[in-house]
C-alpha cells in the first residue's frame, strides 16, 4: 500500500513539473509570436493590407488572452495580467478602427502594443 502511494505521489509530482515546463515553453512561444505579429500588423497597416492586418490583430488578441490566462492561472502576477489585458484590448480595437475607416486609429493601437512590450518583457522575460 505504501509503495502504491509513493508511486502515485511521484507520478503526480512528475506530471506537475512536466505541465509547468510545457506552460513555460508555451509562454516563450507566445512571446515570440506576439513580437512577430506586432511587427507584421504594423507593416500590413502601413501598406494598406487590411485583410492581413485584421488576421494579425485577431491573432494578437488571442495571444494576449492566452498570456493573461497564463499569468492568472500558472504564474500569478497581477501587473502582467493587466498588461496582457491591455494588449488584448488594443488588438481588439484594430478591427473596430478598420471597420469604421479609421486607419490612423488602427495604426495607433498597433503602435501602442509595440511600445508596451518592454512593460512585460523587462520583468518577465525570461521568467524569474
Amino acid at each position: 500500500m505504501k509503495a502504491r502511494l509513493l508511486v502515485l505521489l511521484l507520478l503526480v509530482c512528475g506530471a506537475t513539473s512536466f505541465s509547468e515546463a510545457a506552460t513555460r515553453l508555451q509562454f516563450s512561444v507566445w512571446m515570440r509570436a506576439i513580437d512577430n505579429k506586432t511587427v507584421s500588423v504594423q507593416k500590413h497597416l502601413a501598406a494598406g493590407r487590411e485583410a492581413e492586418a485584421l488576421a494579425d490583430a485577431r491573432a494578437l488578441q488571442q495571444l494576449y488572452a492566452d498570456m493573461a490566462a497564463f499569468f492568472e492561472r500558472d504564474y500569478p502576477a497581477a501587473d502582467a495580467v493587466a498588461i496582457s489585458r491591455d494588449g488584448e484590448r488594443l488588438a481588439a480595437a484594430i478591427p473596430v478602427h478598420l471597420a469604421t475607416g479609421d486607419a490612423v486609429g488602427a495604426a495607433q493601437a498597433a503602435r501602442a502594443i509595440a511600445l508596451a512590450c518592454n512593460d512585460c518583457h523587462d520583468p518577465y522575460k525570461p521568467l524569474p
